[in-house]
This record gives C-alpha cells, sequence and structure tokens, in this order.
C-alpha cells in the first residue's frame, strides 16, 4: 500500500549511483509503457544506516527506495530467502509475513496520525494468512509496554479507521472492485482485522 520500497541489505549501504543504475536498467523500460517518460531522482537522506531515495516521473514522486540495515531488529527465524523475477539463481534474503504483520502491527500504534493504509496493509496480511506467533505476540508486548498505550487508545485508534479517511486514503490506490467491496462494507472488515491483531490487549490482558 505504501509508495516505498523497503530494501534491508546485510551489508553496507548501496552508494547512490548504484541504486539509480539499477532503477535505469530495470524499472524505466516499464516506465516507458506507461508514458512516464525519463525517470529521475532525489536523494532524501543519506544515513550510514538509513538512506531514502524518491523516484520522479514528470517532476512527481513515484515511489521512494528505502533502504534500511538488517540488524538485531530482524528475528533470524522470520527472515527467508526469495528469488528476484527472471534470474531465479539469484535470491535475497527478506522478512516473511508474519515478521511484516507484527511491522505493521507497530507502525499502526506508533504514527502520530493514524492512517488507513496501515489497516488495509494489516488486514491484506492477516488474508495471506499472516499470523502473530508466540514470539512475534510477545515483541509486540514488548512494544506495548516501551509505548503505554492503554486498552482505550487502541480502540480509539482502530475507530479512526473511519469510511471517509479511508476513502480519501484508499479510493486512489486500490482496484475499483476492491474499493467499493470494502466501502460497500463500510470498511469494516479492516477494523475487524485491527481487533483481531489487537485483540489481546483490547480484552484488557495487557496493559
Amino acid at each position: 500500500m505504501s509508495r516505498d520500497l523497503d530494501l534491508l541489505p546485510s551489508g553496507p549501504l548501496p552508494k547512490t549511483e548504484d541504486v539509480q543504475a539499477v532503477v535505469r536498467s530495470r524499472i524505466q523500460p516499464l516506465a516507458e509503457i506507461f508514458g512516464l517518460g525519463q525517470l529521475e531522482f532525489r536523494q532524501e537522506i543519506a544515513k550510514p544506516d538509513f538512506a531514502k531515495h524518491w523516484v520522479l516521473a514528470n517532476q512527481e514522486p513515484l515511489f521512494s527506495i528505502d533502504l534500511t540495515r538488517i540488524g538485531g531488529n530482524v528475528l533470524e527465524t522470520q527472515i527467508v530467502k526469495k528469488t528476484i523475477g527472471d534470474t531465479p539463481e539469484t535470491t535475497v534474503p527478506t522478512p516473511n509475513a508474519n515478521y511484516l504483520l507484527l511491522q505493521k502491527s507497530e507502525t499502526f500504534l506508533s504514527r502520530r496520525k493514524v492512517k488507513a493504509r496501515d489497516a488495509f496493509d494489516i488486514h491484506l496480511l492477516l488474508s495471506r494468512k499472516a499470523r502473530l506467533d508466540v514470539t512475534l505476540r510477545a515483541h509486540l508486548q514488548d512494544f506495548i509496554v516501551m509505548n503505554e498505550p492503554d486498552k482505550e487508545s487502541v480502540k480509539a485508534r482502530i475507530d479512526a479507521i473511519s469510511p471517509k479517511l479511508c476513502t480519501v486514503e484508499l479510493r486512489p490506490v486500490l482496484p475499483p472492485p476492491l474499493f467499493e467491496q470494502l466501502e460497500k462494507e463500510g470498511f469494516e472488515p479492516l477494523r475487524q482485522s485491527l481487533r483481531t491483531v489487537f485483540s489481546d490487549w483490547l480484552a484488557g490482558g495487557h496493559r
């Protein structure tokens, strides 16, 4: 849902020119097919452990590439290897769906302003059978203890996923049939998915 491509190198972050070279070789042909013209680049953040590159089309942001070093914050057991498109001999380590669900759950609770796209991402991951096992729920518990959201604040965030917010954020990015089905249901499936993820804390079993 986000307009960012999150990459987690296991070593030093790649150089800016290397990132741009990959985009030009792999994505530029697709941009031309869709009539987007010549892609441009803007580096917004450049730190040893984090870099953010924007890819622009017609001087408008198309998507960002966020590079973060893999560190101790990603459990080794939650990393899987995936092949890359037309180069099956090449694999990259990536967090599995369960770990992405943990990350999205933390993001939903930690943003200053609630975003419907986080709720949709959680809903989508649950629909793809992602689950928080005992270990990941313990990590979410640690996150909640450190940030101290109580039952009422979690419930308020879920209630903030209103039809108005969902319409503004999701209509431009979802396929029309999918958006229309969610709209017909008042976006209740998104709120229900959030209640499922945070059921322990909504039940008052954790602080």
